[in-house]
């Protein structure tokens, strides 16, 4: 499409179709532009119209297209607008379209637009005078944008908006204005979804004026709109595509679905696929004449549309007798079905929206006909609002699955059925069908649909149980509005100039930095309630695949082996933890927090002395926090500066530790040949264990311990690795005989202790230690109270409010309180005529002018 809109104005437009030219608005158009070219009009007046505009284009402008025409037309009834077309109530949007298509025209730049725009607003009432219509046509102050997107938006549909379907197979032939008036379209429908409720500025108010003025109301696209959308998409052929694929269905059942339910052998379970059966084989052999209706409708292929209209009309005229109650289905059940089953027999035709839409009329028709359709059991077409083949083969595909959903989660509830796990691949497509239709519902195609969906899978047990049976497949997003697709990082394929990047890392050697001692030995055992949790949030990632939010990391794959894989996997573990509430989140995000710290240690070259000194590291910290961003996860976040992985390593010990600890209390937890190894395991414990108890503990004599970091440490006795040491008898190994020395809670701080230890280092004298004479004796205690500083500064306060209530006696009940009130007063006095006199002075001075004209001023005052 030209990029330049000025080869789309409405005098182009005529020239390319004829069908622009004969239409109203064109004839207004021409009319206004060819109107009163040889008036006059009173020069006083002129001048009144563009007062305050000095720009000599824009006062040209005015002057010679918008004052002359309409001055002239308020003042000539010979060419009145009224005598330009019949279509009078659309005036008012006839004659901003003129103006609209004129400011493009003259090129006119945003703030010239606004000038003019400014100055249309002051004079709308001759517009409303000139249009002499019942209705208000209000003036807008549009951008230039603005103006752009409205004017395409009155082209598409002024002209082709619910029009005569010849007009597609002209735009068709010129890629150029099919995209114009394709953008019109695209315009229109956003600004049905926009303007009403979301969007609020002149472009949505001149919109919503227009569509509730002048258009049919619908919530539905019409045919026409499907079908000039679908010319749109050639590679879909004039159809449409489908969101699904190319797959045929057998029998009329999805194909997909049918091949997994026939091995299971559950396919005639549910009465869906016989009733398909049964329709598919209802076929008439003798002649109709319910296609003679299709003559009066503009339908290309006829043969495919009446072969249709045949094969339905003769299962409506035994639909009482073999379908309507068939094996002991609803009413209702049988005639959605039906429809369905219609819904596939249309996408399979080679039949446009309005062909399709043709069918639906001709179906009405015959069904309301009481003297053609005599069953009791009507079975109509209700629900149908202008479909295209695209629309129909996703509606009936989620339709097949709801209806056999029950039976599908039964086979994979069998504990023994082998091909459970096949299910899961098609319930994933199933519900990034449903994402889609949910995107693509603009028209309300799907809302049926959508709603049985919801209806089924909106309880969380329905999502945890397929969560639980098909891990990984992001299911339990689909109603995660958010995320415009079903797994919020998508899953993509590696391409092959990645794959070199993507190397196993089992050759390289992994350089860890030193922790000394037994730090880097893998203390995990097996039987740990730990080992199971970091073993699942280890999990391998299958390398044929990656999240999209991973991808950078494929080149840094090379230098740092295993990155890429360690941001799938916490991809993968933070998806899981925001399903999670309460306690099992909490004790999950710990886990992950310090299983992504063990695992960064072990990536090559990511540590080095400044830890943002390495690219990927930072990297990684940032795409870890967009993770938990977009997942909305806000109550696991971990600390991302000046990492001390040393301590982090200790700590995840120590958590394991605890973790652990009921384990290792149970009976029988190792026999002698393997509790030297826990006895190891205690005795490394143990050493940590003395290090951090007294950072993180905080004991008092009568409350027990204050834990600060209770995620990781424990501070009850109770968990004191001598505990364990003692229950598994690690003395009577030799290695470890009087290794183990017990780690004692910490000294209790009690808060009456430490003040007191505070009075005795910094006021040693108020506790008086060391004074060994006896405070009984009376000189020694009347010594005591006359040197105490509390005593001194209670005397010397009590002195100092006896002076003030002196004085204040003395200011309130004797003369020398009335001797300073007077003395304000001749203060007082004393301003005031000072004050007087100087403004005396002043106005005698200023009578000193000439006083022949002015007004004498008597002052007056009361005896």
């Amino acid at each position: 499409m030209s990029n330049n809109i000025k080869d789309f104005t409405l005098t182009k437009l005529a020239k390319k179709y004829t069908f622009v030219k004969d239409s109203e608005l064109y004839k207004f158009y021409d009319a206004l532009n060819n109107s009163c070219k040889e008036k006059e009009y009173h020069n006083t007046f002129e001048a009144l119209w563009y007062l305050g505009i000095y720009d000599p284009s824009i006062i040209s402008f005015i002057k010679n297209e918008i004052f002359k025409k309409l001055n002239c037309l308020l003042n000539n009834t010979e060419e009145s607008v009224d005598n330009i077309s019949s279509s009078k109530d659309r005036h008012c949007i006839y004659l901003k379209y003129w103006l609209y298509d004129k400011l493009i025209i003259e090129d006119f730049d945003e703030y010239d637009i606004s000038i003019i725009f400014d100055f249309l607003k002051k004079k709308k009432n001759a517009f409303m005078k000139i249009l002499k219509s019942n209705r208000p046509c209000n003036i807008y102050k549009l951008s230039l944008s603005d103006i752009h997107k409205i004017k395409i938006l009155y082209d598409y549909s002024e002209f082709l908006h619910d029009s005569d379907t010849t007009k597609y197979d002209l735009i068709l032939k010129d890629e150029e204005y099919l995209t114009y008036f394709k953008k019109g379209l695209d315009l229109y429908q956003n600004s049905k979804i926009i303007c009403p409720s979301i969007k609020k500025d002149d472009y949505c108010y001149e919109f919503n004026e227009y569509e509730t003025k002048y258009k049919r109301k619908s919530a539905y696209l019409s045919c026409k709109e499907k079908l000039l959308s679908s010319l749109h998409n050639k590679v879909t052929t004039l159809n449409g595509g489908s969101l699904q694929g190319d797959r045929k269905s057998e029998g009329a059942v999805d194909l997909d679905l049918y091949e997994l339910l026939k091995k299971d052998q559950i396919i005639d379970k549910i009465h869906l696929h016989k009733f398909y059966e049964s329709l598919e084989q209802h076929k008439r052999t003798d002649t109709s004449d319910i296609c003679n209706s299709l003559k009066s409708y503009p339908v290309k292929n006829e043969n495919g549309v009446c072969e249709l209209l045949k094969h339905a009309e003769y299962i409506l005229k035994s639909w009482d007798k073999t379908y309507a109650t068939y094996q002991k289905l609803t009413t209702s059940e049988t005639c959605d079905y039906m429809r369905y089953w219609l819904y596939d027999k249309l996408s399979h035709i080679d039949a446009n929206p309005c062909e399709i839409e043709t069918f639906y009329i001709l179906w009405h028709n015959y069904t309301t006909d009481e003297s053609k359709n005599k069953n009791k059991n009507k079975c109509k077409n209700e629900k149908y609002y202008g479909f295209n083949k695209e629309e129909l083969e996703n509606k009936k595909k989620l339709f097949d699955f709801l209806v056999y959903y029950k039976s599908i989660k039964d086979k994979i509830k069998e504990p023994k059925n082998e091909r459970k796990n096949d299910y899961c691949p098609y319930i994933k497509s199933i519900f990034e069908l449903y994402k889609k239709m949910e995107q693509k519902n603009i028209s309300h195609s799907y809302t049926e649909e959508l709603k049985l969906f919801q209806n089924n899978f909106s309880s969380n047990r329905e999502l945890n149980f397929l969560e639980e049976n098909c891990p990984d497949m992001c299911l339990g997003f689909v109603f995660n509005k958010k995320f415009k697709t079903l797994c919020p990082f998508e899953n993509k394929p590696i391409i092959e100039a990645q794959k070199k990047n993507h190397t196993p890392c089992q050759k390289i050697d992994h350089t860890f930095r030193n922790l000394g001692g037994n730090h880097e030995k893998d203390y995990n055992f097996s039987n740990f309630t730990t080992h199971d949790v970091y073993k699942e949030l280890n999990g391998e990632i299958i390398t044929n695949n990656y999240y999209s939010i991973c991808d950078k990391f494929i080149l840094f794959n090379e230098q740092h082996c295993g990155i890429h894989d360690l941001c799938s996997k916490l991809v993968r573990n933070l998806k899981k933890l925001s399903r999670m509430e309460n306690k099992e989140r909490t004790e999950r995000c710990t886990y992950i927090i310090h299983w992504i710290y063990d695992e960064l240690r072990k990536i090559p070259n990511i540590i080095s002395e400044n830890n943002y000194e390495t690219i990927a590291l930072r990297e990684f910290l940032n795409v870890a926090y967009e993770i938990l961003r977009q997942l909305e996860i806000y109550d696991c976040f971990f600390n991302t500066v000046n990492i001390d992985f040393d301590e982090q390593k200790e700590k995840k010990y120590l958590h394991d530790y605890f973790k652990n600890y009921e384990k290792m209390q149970g009976k029988n937890f190792c026999n002698d040949d393997t509790c030297q190894e826990y006895c190891e395991y205690i005795t490394f414990i143990n050493s940590l264990y003395g290090k951090y108890i007294n950072r993180y503990c905080y004991c008092f004599e009568s409350d027990g311990c204050k834990e600060i970091y209770p995620s990781y440490f424990k501070c009850d006795d109770n968990y004191n690795p001598h505990e364990l040491f003692e229950k598994l008898q690690c003395n009577s190994f030799e290695e470890f005989r009087g290794k183990l020395k017990k780690v004692d809670k910490p000294i209790p701080e009690d808060h009456y202790v430490k003040r007191l230890a505070y009075i005795s280092v910094n006021k040693p004298h108020l506790l008086n230690w060391g004074n060994k004479k006896s405070s009984i004796i009376p000189e020694v205690v009347s010594d005591k109270i006359t040197s105490d500083p509390f005593h001194k500064f209670s005397i010397g306060s009590f002195g100092f409010l006896g002076v003030f209530l002196i004085l204040f006696i003395l200011y309130k009940f004797t003369p020398v309180g009335s001797y300073f009130n007077n003395r304000d007063t001749i203060d007082k006095d004393s301003y005031f005529e000072n004050f007087e006199n100087q403004y005396l002075e002043d106005d005698v001075e200023f009578s000193h002018g000439n006083t022949k004209n002015r007004r004498m001023r008597i002052a007056y005052h009361q005896a």
